[in-house]
């Protein structure tokens, strides 16, 4: 029997003639298709019990939902973490979900929550559904209220205040104690709510919960989970379950997905992945066609112009005389960003939309998408788009594009006016309105066109919208996101298309795609992963540490205790008078910078971490050590004129002038593409990636730094050229993370004299490519200045002098000889000793 091609319809929305025409594959746990897998007797009972819901529509329509396979696997995989938790089989409580946009998260999580409240029913089971945005709440509540025959719909409840999660958490609290209390039920609660400020009667009385039946499931969560919040909850549910859900992880510096919801030092950075090239190959996203558009050419604006702007712009200003500002200069702090708020451009991105629409939304078949820089830009393509679509279609109204962006207290003036015209227009206030025409978008005829700047980004799906206008340059997880909301698919839907309108955004689509692929594959080294990975804990270990240590510090040089000095400073009469006496004493002790380099490394660290419950209780005392750092640096550096770049800037944009824009190419993001990131550029990506994680390298002046990075670059060449193999290339990228590693360790316990010194020998002998093992005139020179308190122009000529006799022998020729002595202080020496 051919069973191959079995048709799973996960809604039963349609006629009885057209159920069946969208074919869903059943795979089994390996993701293999396999039919029999989905017809055990233990996977139907499971599905019927477990995984089928039934809802109804504003319309009255009745919808069957039954999981797609990744949504099935990826619960059941979440679940048996949870049991082997709760049944102390192993520690592991938490643990991620990384599937891509449209796949269908919202009912994984609704799935999970079920399931956990009912098999967990005589343990009295809490779940908490968190969100951070106010769309994604009310969309749960939505998608909760309409289904009719989950179980814990008796119990659900959306948290409207802090005062109500305060009396939630206070009877789970008390439950604790009392088998008669139950905090039993799920919750949908924001983020924000968990306001240490506002919490904070609930935390002196009653600490943390003890309680390990608390499920977390964490929409989007790549997002609101390194401040307070999260530190927060984390503190008070302590021992909870915490599943993540998103799209895009993020990894950088201070930042990652991986860290607060998986394992990467033990290689697991996910229970589930279903990422983009999964989801167009299942059909449950579309493929996208990419657009390249830009304008033939901006024209430029000459010094004297530059100069006339800048003289009328600051005219009544007594400090005028001092801003000069070349075009040079103005043309290097002008970025694309600022580009795309010119009203030029939008004039002319509006003209050309107004121009294309119609056959890019198949005469409005579909809908339209504009992304603009700012909330001011928004307002700017509602006026010119308005004006073109006017000439282009005879029936056109203004009803069919509308902006929907957040209002803010104290807008700028046309941001303001906007808001009070569109109020008053449709007798109603802006947040009602941003619903309304978010929600018509999707199921009525108007309107047809959303301008957006950062609503409605994420969490808004929305089959009718086939066409993006990019005009904001996005980069990362942001512009997969944004792209994502034109990949779902609906009838006649072919493709979705980005018509990126800032020229470039295809090479940041591209490179996001490749970084993401890089965690799908279990053959990277796992080296590679220890190096990419610290755990939280041994930092938070280190942080106390050198707290310790920073304290005996202050001590020894103010003569007085730390926590006292903060006391103190609370109840003085002139607090700032008594700061700047401190301060006073640190910047002129003989301490100073050892003092300061430590004062700055706490502050490191302890943003390091996260959202670690255990720093809660030190956000007091790391505030206290920002603001000492703020006063230190403007004791030692004062400020002097600011040219205000800024304002001048904003000014000359105005007089820029965008030509007509053309289209450049056309891409198409298919399968095939998508597979040849993931294949053929796999190490690049690993090069990219620990360049990325390790990004410390762009702001440290040291050489070993610079040769990593640069090696890196020339890694990736060779594997592109074919002239290495990954292998090669993998083991060589370990051996420069390990190289890296023993120079850091090292670095700590160098004075600046030996670092500059390791430094120099390290450039000569790397880069220069000369065979130099001791500079003995060098050395002495240097150790002198660790001794000085001021150093002086003097003293760097001097070792200008002395390197240039210590190089004679590898440099034959004297002027390169007197260039490079030159170029060593400069961008060497200098850096590490002012």
């Amino acid at each position: 029997m051919e069973m191959k091609n079995f048709i799973f319809q996960h809604t039963q929305t349609k006629k009885k003639e057209d159920r069946f025409k969208k074919p869903y594959k059943w795979k089994n746990v390996k993701k293999e298709e396999d039919i029999w897998d989905l017809l055990k007797r233990e996977r139907v009972l499971d599905i019927i019990k477990n995984f089928i819901f039934f809802s109804k529509d504003r319309a009255g329509r009745k919808t069957k939902i039954i999981p797609r396979y990744m949504q099935y696997w990826s619960v059941k995989k979440a679940y048996e973490r949870i049991i082997n938790y709760l049944n102390n089989k192993d520690y592991k409580n938490r643990g991620l979900i990384w599937h891509w946009q449209g796949s269908g998260k919202t009912f994984e999580i609704i799935y999970l929550a079920e399931i956990f409240y009912n098999e967990f029913k005589n343990r009295d089971p809490i779940v908490f559904i968190m969100v951070d945005r106010r769309e994604l709440e009310n969309q749960f509540n939505d998608d909760i209220i309409a289904l009719q025959n989950i179980t814990f719909k008796e119990s659900f409840k959306r948290i409207e205040s802090i005062e109500e999660l305060k009396k939630v958490l206070k009877i789970i609290k008390e439950s604790e104690k009392n088998i008669n209390i139950s905090g039993k039920g799920v919750y949908l609660v924001m983020m924000h709510k968990f306001d240490k400020n506002k919490l904070n009667d609930f935390i002196n009385s009653f600490g943390s919960i003890d309680k390990k039946e608390i499920l977390i499931l964490r929409d989007e969560a790549h997002r609101t989970e390194l401040g307070k919040f999260a530190t927060l909850r984390n503190k008070i549910l302590k021992n909870a379950i915490a599943i993540g859900f998103t799209g895009t992880p993020i990894h950088k510096k201070d930042a990652s997905t991986f860290k607060e919801y998986a394992y990467p030092k033990e290689g697991e950075f996910y229970l589930d992945r279903f990422f983009i090239e999964e989801s167009i190959k299942e059909g449950f996203t579309l493929p996208l066609i990419w657009r390249v558009v830009k304008p033939e050419d901006i024209k430029d604006i000459s010094e004297e112009e530059i100069k006339n702007i800048i003289e009328k712009l600051f005219v009544d200003e007594e400090d005028a005389d001092k801003i000069v500002v070349s075009k040079k200069e103005i043309a290097e702090k002008i970025k694309l960003s600022d580009l795309l708020k010119s009203e030029s451009s939008i004039r002319e991105a509006s003209k050309y939309i107004a121009n294309n629409i119609l056959e890019d939304t198949e005469n409005f078949k579909f809908k339209a998408m504009v992304i603009a820089q700012d909330r001011k830009s928004c307002i700017l393509f509602k006026k010119y788009l308005d004006k073109y679509l006017k000439e282009k279609i005879r029936d056109y109204d203004e009803n069919w594009t509308q902006v929907v962006i957040t209002y803010q207290h104290n807008d700028e003036v046309e941001i303001e006016n906007y808001k009070k015209m569109i109020e008053n227009r449709y007798n109603k206030n802006v947040d009602e309105l941003n619903k309304e025409w978010a929600d018509k978008f999707k199921t009525s005829n108007e309107p047809k066109i959303l301008i957006v700047n950062k609503k409605l980004l994420t969490g808004f799906d929305a089959p009718i919208l086939k066409t993006i206008y990019l005009h904001q340059f996005l980069k990362d997880y942001l512009l997969l996101q944004a792209s994502a909301r034109a990949n779902r698919p609906a009838k006649n839907k072919k493709y979705g298309l980005i018509v990126d309108l800032t020229g470039i955004l295809i090479e940041n689509y591209k490179k996001a795609i490749e970084n993401y692929n890089l965690y799908r594959d279990e053959a990277i080294n796992k080296d590679i992963l220890n190096n990419l990975f610290v755990e939280t804990s041994k930092i938070w270990e280190s942080f106390l540490t050198k707290l310790d240590e920073f304290k005996k510090l202050f001590n020894s040089i103010v003569g007085i205790d730390f926590n006292n000095f903060i006391e103190n400073l609370k109840k003085h009469k002139e607090p700032e008078k008594e700061f700047k006496k401190i301060i006073a004493k640190i910047t002129l002790s003989d301490k100073f910078d050892y003092f300061y380099t430590k004062l700055r490394e706490l502050i490191q660290l302890f943003e390091a971490v996260g959202a670690y419950g255990e720093k809660l209780n030190y956000y007091e005392m790391y505030e206290w050590l920002k603001l000492l750092s703020a006063g230190i640096n403007k004791q030692t550096k004062p400020k002097s004129y600011k040219i205000p770049y800024n304002r001048i800037k904003k000014e000359l944009i105005k007089y820029l002038e965008f030509d007509t824009y053309k289209d450049i190419a056309s891409i198409p993001l298919d399968l095939k593409l998508l597979k040849n990131l993931k294949e053929d550029e796999f190490n690049v990506i690993v090069a990219n990636i620990i360049y990325f994680a390790l990004d410390t390298t762009k702001n440290k002046k040291e050489p070993i730094y610079r040769i990593i990075y640069n090696r890196i670059k020339e890694l990736k060449n060779e594997y592109i050229t074919r002239t290495k193999k990954s292998e090669e290339v993998i083991n060589e990228l370990i051996n420069y993370l390990n190289s890296l590693k023993t120079y850091e360790e090292e670095e700590k316990s160098l004075s600046n004299s030996d670092k500059a010194l390791k430094n120099i020998l390290f450039y000569l002998n790397y880069i220069e490519n000369c065979n130099i093992r001791k500079l003995p005139l060098t050395e002495k020179t240097l150790k002198n200045l660790e001794d000085k308190k001021l150093i002086k122009p003097s003293d760097f000529d001097k070792i200008k002098k002395f390197l240039f006799i210590d190089l004679r022998n590898a440099i034959k020729e004297t002027e390169k000889r007197r260039k490079m002595s030159n170029k060593i202080v400069e961008e060497i020496i200098k850096p590490i000793f002012t």
